[in-house]
């Protein structure tokens, strides 16, 4: 995907990862991203599927 918000929270989780295992405090913060991560990534599939739907209806039509 090229959207830059995921970009933004893909480099944020990677720079988290590696403060998770020098201070575990911060893995409230690494589990919040990875959630905001799976949801943008939800709501591509589901628009995915949209197009996909909508593109066999203006077959059928």
């Amino acid at each position: 995907m090229s959207n830059p918000d995921l970009k933004s929270l893909q480099s944020a989780h990677r720079k988290l990862a590696v403060l998770v295992l020098h201070d575990p405090a911060f893995l409230p913060v690494f589990d919040r991203i990875e959630k905001e991560i799976a949801l943008l990534d939800d709501q591509a599939d589901a628009i995915s599927r949209a197009r996909a739907v909508a593109a066999l209806h203006r077959q059928v039509s």
